[in-house]
């Protein structure tokens, strides 16, 4: 370590592989990750989104430092784990929906609506997708679109209904015609959780970061 620590003073740059599932990589960590790299210059990050099952198995087998996953998987069993973030997942409808008139919703019964959803391969649409066959249904998808702002737009111009983490659904509420319904499903509570093999393995700048996201997952 104190080789290592001797390189980055005389300029060395380090690189962190961080895979996040979908809702972190949109919601909690682009403003965590720009105040880092404004604070560190020479540490870079490869951020790639997966879904938490798969983000388990890499950090296990050391294809990623440090994974940000969510609480359909338990890192702990095998890696060390530390708090991040917590949101629910909820229903989003255009205004004039059948399904706006509802306080809440179980997602099997969403499953009676078109829906709009993301890419194949997308980790949120995967855990959907994987709810509607445990429920013994399809997603009746109309379209996939590549982000959250697209899914938001689209549900508001009445083609269909989708599932997306209530931070997201609040930050596009005033700017587009949809209505937030909660899912009461017990999985809709989400936490987000650090995971890494060890945080005395990890290299100096690596630790650095889990540092930043534990000290912004208190604050």
């Amino acid at each position: 370590m104190r080789g290592e620590l001797s390189e980055y003073a005389h300029g060395f740059r380090g690189r962190v592989r961080l895979f996040a599932n979908t809702t972190a990589t949109a919601e909690f960590l682009p403003a965590s990750l720009a105040a880092f790299l404004s604070q560190h210059p020479r540490i870079d990050i490869d951020l790639e989104e997966r879904s938490s099952r798969d983000i388990v198995r890499a950090v296990a087998g050391s294809l990623a430092e440090i994974g940000i996953v969510g609480d359909e998987v338990n890192p702990a069993k095998e890696l060390q784990t530390f708090p991040f973030a917590e949101d629910r997942l909820v229903l989003i409808a255009p205004r004039d929906h059948v399904v706006s008139r509802q306080r809440t919703i179980l997602f099997r019964d969403a499953l009676a609506y078109d829906h709009v959803g993301l890419p194949a391969g997308n980790a949120l649409q995967d855990q959907m997708e994987d709810h509607a066959a445990r429920a013994g249904r399809r997603l009746k998808l109309r379209v996939r679109l590549p982000g959250f702002d697209a899914v938001c737009q689209v549900v508001g111009s009445g083609i269909g209904v989708a599932v997306l983490p209530e931070t997201t659904a609040r930050r596009y509420e005033r700017s587009t015609a949809i209505r937030i319904i909660p899912l009461v499903d017990t999985w809709a509570p989400r936490r987000l959780t650090i995971c890494i093999r060890s945080l005395a393995a990890l290299p100096p700048h690596g630790q650095r970061l889990v540092e930043h996201l534990r000290a912004r997952a208190q604050a």
